[in-house]
């Protein structure tokens, strides 16, 4: 049986499109086939880390950010409960978030979108298939300097490739990380350990 990854319910401005109400693109299946293969590839992915507890959820849109193709939120197992939100984000040495872009070709739109998704994540990542990752990686300086994560992902053998990854940083708005959390919790039935 498949993973089922987590969509946030919410209005959308594109199921007002012709033909678009509750199809899956191309992309859509991307960043699925992507979750899944990065739940699988956490402990290799980030082996130094003791964040081992995982929350993933689809299309979490964050007013004026843009709407993040996948959220992961990572944390310590150990962290405990908080009461709320807020207080699970004062703990931010013991869990990390990650708005991920994927994109099919236009890697310089997912740049463009991941830098908005640093207002509201620890780290932004955009994710492109091996072959449209080779013209982005022309350009892995501009990643770098803004700070924006390059990873590639084969959908036949699941493969990621980190070409790279930004250290966690504080995200620019504490009020839409906060939202971003909340969020993730109620798309995911209360993953997060928050009561």
């Amino acid at each position: 049986m498949l993973e089922i990854i987590p969509k946030l319910q919410f209005s959308e401005p594109r199921h007002n499109l012709p033909g678009r109400k509750g199809i899956a693109t191309q992309e859509d299946r991307f960043t699925i086939e992507f979750a899944r293969a990065y739940r699988k590839a956490l402990g290799r992915i980030h082996s130094g880390s003791g964040k081992t507890e995982l929350a993933l959820a689809r299309e979490i849109p964050i007013n004026g950010y843009g709407i993040a193709d996948l959220v992961a939120v990572a944390w310590i197992p150990e962290i405990g409960i908080a009461s709320s939100v807020e207080e699970l984000a004062q703990a931010k040495d013991q869990f990390v978030t990650r708005a991920f872009e994927c994109k099919l070709k236009d890697w310089r739109s997912a740049l463009s979108q991941g830098g908005r998704y640093r207002f509201f994540a620890n780290q932004a990542i955009v994710v492109l298939p091996e072959a449209s990752c080779r013209l982005a990686l022309g350009y892995l300086e501009t990643f770098r300097l803004t700070r924006i994560g390059l990873w590639s992902f084969d959908r036949e053998s699941g493969r990621i490739i980190c070409h790279y990854t930004p250290r966690p940083q504080i995200p620019r708005s504490k009020k839409y990380h906060q939202l971003c959390l909340r969020l993730v919790h109620q798309a995911t039935r209360g993953t997060l350990p928050i009561l």
